[in-house]
């Protein structure tokens, strides 16, 4: 019993403190939080987590096997890269038009597929499964994959929840965030560019 609560309290905390950190996914959540609602901000963390699922399940099955993806990561990294453009001027877009609020009908499952490919086109978190996640699992077993995502959940529900809250007592917090959204997004795309140029010299 020790070591099944020992699994799940470390899964919670590296789920937590691997989704809490400034990147491209949160300046997403960020952006649709404060432009669009909690639930659009939500669901762009639901489809994060969905890829997250998604890369346990191929490093499992796989394992060692990818450890040669390095080869095709410089074409993910552009493409990741040329993702997280797209949704940066989506944001510098909502800020020139100053509209805080869109209306709630306006797609939901596009929240949930920006997260998703955002995630999916990042060959980071694969990477992490591959090695950490991997490891993690095998000492504590998998019971830390229960408190892993837990954590991760407990974000995606209190950040855009903070965000909104924020919002509605300060006026400023709107422009705040996607000016931040923006810079971390852009900042990214760079980084991966340059990782790409990296490998391929």
């Amino acid at each position: 019993m020790l070591e099944l609560l020992v699994g799940v309290g470390a899964g919670f905390g590296i789920g937590l403190s691997l989704a809490a950190p400034p990147g491209p996914v949160n300046a997403i959540i960020a952006s649709h939080a404060v432009t669009r609602s909690w639930r659009a901000g939500f669901l762009v963390g639901c489809g994060a987590m969905t890829a997250d699922a998604g890369f346990l399940i191929v490093a499992v099955l796989a394992g060692s096997v990818l450890l040669n993806s390095r080869l095709w990561f410089p074409a993910l990294a552009l493409v990741g890269a040329a993702v997280l453009l797209f949704f940066a001027v989506g944001a510098a877009r909502a800020l020139r038009r100053g509209d805080v609020v869109r209306p709630e009908a306006e797609s939901q499952a596009a929240s949930y597929a920006t997260g998703l490919l955002a995630n999916l086109t990042s060959p980071y978190p694969l990477v992490w499964w591959l090695t950490a996640g991997l490891i993690l699992i095998g000492q504590l077993g998998p019971a830390v994959l229960a408190g892993f995502f837990s954590g991760i959940l407990l974000w995606i529900v209190g950040f855009p929840w903070a965000l909104r809250a924020a919002q509605r007592r300060f006026t400023r917090t709107y422009r705040a965030v996607l000016v931040f959204s923006i810079g971390v997004l852009a900042a990214f795309a760079a980084f991966l560019v340059w990782t790409a140029v990296d490998l391929l010299v």
